[in-house]
């Protein structure tokens, strides 16, 4: 073999080996690409599943703050609903406390001061025990505390620490003078936690005599 002929054949040879060499090389390049492509594909489908996730927790975190609004206001509710049924069994008890107590005062089976005491006596506590106290016993000379009435009494509460605040209406008449009269009277004063009075303020009509 000639020079010549040889270095054709060198270059040949140099030639097959740069086409494998490219070949090999693109092939390697593609074989990046497209493992590239997967990898981008498996980010996506990993980049959408931590979507939806955050969403699913964000839509959760909601539902969880509603139910947690909710069960509050169910609660407050609730406590409102108890205090305001407190507050209407309160009313009632004191209201037949107040009953009790104004028949005391204005019907005592016993037409004395001593008497009108000792029938006001079972709805006192405290102070209001020294207030309703007479001296001494004498007789009742008002216009007939026996012929007298209690209607329509209302009463009305309000809670001051352990003891309530106490206003009442009531229509004191007197059968004996005239059945259709009657005189409006406002009664206050304070009323313990046992639903007796514990502090007299004032008892006073409020309208005068009406027909």
């Amino acid at each position: 073999m000639n020079r010549k002929t040889m270095l054709v054949s060198v270059m040949m040879i140099l030639a097959l080996g740069a086409g494998a060499y490219g070949w090999a090389s693109a092939n390697t390049t593609n074989k990046n690409i497209s493992q590239q492509k997967q990898e981008l594909r498996i980010m996506a489908s990993k980049n959408e599943s931590l979507e939806t996730q955050l969403e699913a927790l964000k839509i959760s975190n909601q539902v969880n703050h509603a139910s947690s609004n909710s069960d509050s206001a169910s609660k407050k509710a609730n406590t409102t609903s108890s205090q305001s049924d407190n507050l209407t069994d309160t009313t009632q008890k004191i209201t037949a406390m107040m009953n009790g107590l104004l028949q005391g005062m204005y019907s005592p089976k016993t037409a004395t001061t001593m008497g009108q005491y000792e029938a006001m006596k079972p709805y006192l506590t405290g102070e209001a025990i020294q207030t309703f106290m007479p001296d001494r016993d004498t007789p009742i000379s008002a216009n007939g505390f026996q012929e007298s009435t209690i209607n329509d009494l209302r009463v009305f509460v309000t809670p001051q620490g352990d003891d309530y605040l106490l206003m009442a209406r009531y229509e004191l008449g007197n059968n004996k003078t005239n059945t259709n009269k009657k005189t409006t009277m406002i009664f206050q004063g304070t009323v313990s936690k046992d639903y007796k009075l514990a502090a007299f303020d004032s008892n006073r009509a409020l309208s005068g005599v009406t027909p």
